[in-house]
């Protein structure tokens, strides 16, 4: 029983690695296969790109294409269009970030301003300068700790906010970065989405030209069928002379 015939390994027609998982050079947009540097010859049906060739090459046209909208590429638009071009993921939950480089001092801080911009805390407060006015104003009329004008009112409010202030300061320093950090990774996730779109449009472009240049090949197969057969039918109903 003759051994069922293998068919040859695909090879990149950019590096010559294996690429049986590659994509198809016929494929690959216009403006991709532009950065390619691939020779006539080897563009062919066949013809293969590994996948390490083709992201270098997305990565080489979206580079490309921004610098020339943009002129110039900060760092984080260029680690987007890598990852863009590698396929790789840049959603990322900033809550779990956030909290594992968040220090003990950090965490106080947010407690007290949790703490300090409620309700309960205003309200307990106030109850609690009420409670102190009225001891030393009925309660200890002649042995008060703190006669009126209150002056040890006074000290103990003020080092509270001299305390309370720089503290809630930090805490919103801290949810200030958390917010620069979140719209850093928004608009990380929009220019990808954004990417991944411009991409999709020239892949629906491309598909809808190969489609368009198919259907003038058939049709114009489908009239060179029409006119032979047009040009053989007066032949075949032509009656031999008596």
């Amino acid at each position: 029983m003759p051994a069922p015939e293998t068919e040859p390994p695909a090879h990149c027609v950019v590096c010559s690695g294996p690429a049986h998982h590659g994509v198809p050079l016929a494929a690959v947009r216009s403006g991709v296969a532009a950065t390619l540097s691939v020779s006539d010859g080897r563009r062919d049906d066949d013809a293969r790109i590994c996948p390490n060739c083709y992201a270098r090459a997305r990565l080489t046209y979206l580079t490309e294409r921004f610098e020339q909208e943009r002129k110039e590429l900060t760092e984080l638009e260029r680690e987007v269009l890598r990852k863009a071009a590698m396929h790789e993921t840049i959603a990322a939950h900033i809550d779990d970030e956030v909290a594992r480089t968040t220090t003990r001092g950090q965490r106080v801080a947010d407690a007290v301003a949790r703490v300090g911009g409620s309700w309960p805390f205003v309200i307990g407060f106030v109850l609690l300068l009420c409670v102190w006015m009225a001891v030393n104003t009925w309660a200890l009329r002649h042995a008060a700790f703190d006669p009126y004008p209150y002056i040890l009112l006074n000290l103990v409010l003020s080092c509270i906010a001299a305390l309370q202030a720089p503290i809630i300061m930090m805490s919103q320093n801290r949810s200030q970065a958390r917010d620069r950090a979140q719209a850093n990774q928004d608009y990380r996730v929009n220019l990808k989405a954004e990417l991944e779109i411009l991409g999709l449009h020239e892949k629906l472009d491309h598909l809808l030209h190969t489609r368009w240049e198919n259907l003038m090949e058939m049709q114009e197969t489908q009239l060179e069928l029409l006119r032979s057969l047009s040009e053989d039918r007066p032949a075949q109903t032509k009656k031999p002379d008596p």
